[in-house]
């Protein structure tokens, strides 16, 4: 069973603006790779979560610099 879809960002319309966030996205995330990292997934032009719980609660974790990517 899916969560509610919430849409942190949206592609952005030039080569300069890769992304729009919206206000939905937690504090200083301004990578698209640390959001997919932590669980955003591409939908279309739309980077969504449907466990947006969850993605806070890793972007916490990752603020703390207790956050460590496992490779394997």
């Amino acid at each position: 069973m899916m969560g509610e879809r919430v849409v942190l960002g949206r592609k952005g319309t030039s080569s300069m603006v890769k992304i729009r966030w919206t206000d939905k996205i937690p504090g200083s995330i301004n990578d698209v790779d640390d959001a997919v990292e932590m669980g955003a997934t591409w939908e279309g032009d739309e980077l969504v979560t449907y466990d947006f719980d969850g993605f806070v609660e890793q972007y916490s974790f990752y603020e703390s610099n207790d956050y460590m990517i496992d490779n394997d």
